[in-house]
């Protein structure tokens, strides 16, 4: 982060902070306007962006696009090699539809990869997302108000600075297309719709729905008739997949894989058309190779990846945190109790933060009850290195009163297939940050002229 302008910033707040404390107040009326909410109420947030520079972001871009290229080679391997697939876990189920040709190259056209950033060269993945990601339209419209700011527009009358940010909406429904229009390439151009019928794809009373009626929104106004439907209510006729009386060219998939495979037997409609190629589904199943947490173990385990580089293994030895899967050896739970205060125990079907133990969080007695308590051989967990996460002094605004406290951050970077195409950033007290554990949502403000 830019840690100057961070602090030039928090000396603009300093001097007029019941003025910055009513434009707070102003951006919270806007986002509850715009339906930016998380379980029915409006995000909480922070009068406080992240300030980056195109330095910064030619360094996640590099970052991410390198290892968007270790990726595709586990996804080839995976789908060229049984014995290699193995590994993963799947079921059958599940992996008859991974090996599904999604109709287009790229295996994953959305994903956010959260890391560590330290801003020392050496950022830790954290986890990687790639069924389902969300967070798009918050933080857009969050960026698109902050930008506006009081406190911005001073910051910039002060020092001449320009802001700028990730447009994230937009692109993303022009990759989305790309997709579609290769989907149609080889040797059915005749049966793409120049505007094709597009549905947004996600299980009643489990998605993000305002962030899906905004980009119904969006499709709309460029011409594409769009509606959002839960994936029991399609049909398949003729070689046409409809929802009511209206035929589904293109499907932006939302709803999650596990989702999908517990209510299996309820979507026959809609597997038949996936496997039969006769609709566009970007999302495909086999995103899942990546987003299965069993992935950070496989990198490491160079018996199991020997088609990766010496490049690679270095790439993954410096940037993604040591993890093995859990057994009931003896002497790797020895090992794990013994260093609590360096581990971190992860559920491998785990969403949000349910399920993950960090050491140096518990005591002694409470970490070895964990340990004991939960049966390896049913419940698969992973072990990882405990990375510290970054922490950054942030504003807070509270009775007209300015007060700069520390927060810890983590920042989800949008990948549009494979392709760097901006952040996500969340910020809270404890070590672990998720929307479930009441963290906040940062804007991020990239300067143009530093």
């Amino acid at each position: 982060m830019l840690e100057r302008v961070n602090s030039e910033y928090h000396e603009v707040l300093a001097k007029r902070p019941k003025k910055y404390q009513q434009d707070l107040n102003y951006i919270y009326q806007k986002l509850d306007s715009n339906e930016v909410y998380y379980e029915g109420e409006v995000i909480p947030i922070l009068y406080q962006p992240l300030f980056f520079n195109q330095a910064i972001i030619d360094q996640l871009t590099e970052l991410t696009e390198r290892l968007g290229l270790i990726l595709k080679k586990v996804i080839e391997q995976y789908l060229d090699d049984p014995s290699f697939r193995a590994y993963f876990g799947f079921s059958k189920a599940l992996e008859e539809l991974i090996l599904v040709d999604p109709g287009y190259s790229n295996s994953v056209p959305m994903a956010r990869f959260d890391i560590f950033y330290y801003g020392n060269g050496n950022p830790k993945f954290c986890e990687l997302n790639a069924d389902g990601s969300s967070g798009m339209v918050k933080t857009n419209i969050l960026e698109k108000y902050f930008l506006k700011s009081e406190a911005i527009q001073d910051l910039v009358n002060k020092y001449e600075y320009e802001f700028t940010h990730c447009e994230l909406l937009n692109s993303w429904i022009d990759n989305m297309l790309t997709n579609y229009n290769e989907f149609y390439s080889n040797d059915d151009s005749s049966l793409r719709e120049e505007k094709p019928n597009i549905a947004i794809m996600d299980f009643d009373n489990l998605g993000m729905v305002s962030e899906f009626k905004h980009f119904e929104k969006l499709l709309n106004e460029q011409g594409y008739k769009t509606v959002i439907v839960d994936p029991r209510e399609l049909n398949y006729q003729q070689g046409n997949l409809y929802y009511q009386d209206l035929r589904i060219d293109l499907i932006y998939r939302r709803a999650v894989t596990t989702e999908l495979m517990e209510r299996y037997s309820e979507i026959s409609d809609l597997l038949t058309a996936y496997k039969e190629g006769t609709v566009c589904i970007v999302g495909p199943l086999r995103s899942q190779i990546i987003h299965n947490k069993v992935i950070f173990s496989i990198l490491h385990d160079e018996e199991k990846t020997e088609f990766l580089s010496e490049i690679d293994r270095e790439f993954i030895n410096k940037h993604i945190p040591y993890t093995a899967i859990v057994t009931n050896n003896q002497e790797q739970l020895e090992y794990i109790r013994k260093n609590r205060r360096d581990l971190v125990l992860k559920p491998l079907d785990f969403y949000g933060a349910q399920g993950v133990y960090i050491g140096r969080d518990l005591e002694q007695s409470k970490w070895e009850s964990v340990i004991n308590n939960i049966d390896f051989t049913k419940q698969r967990y992973l072990v990882q290195e405990f990375c510290l996460v970054p922490e950054l002094e942030m504003a807070l605004l509270s009775d007209q009163q300015l007060k700069i406290e520390s927060f810890k951050y983590t920042l989800g970077l949008f990948m549009y297939n494979l392709n760097f195409a901006g952040i996500y950033t969340r910020a809270g007290k404890d070590n672990v940050i998720a929307s479930s554990t009441g963290c906040v949502t940062l804007p991020n403000l990239i300067l143009k002229n530093i």
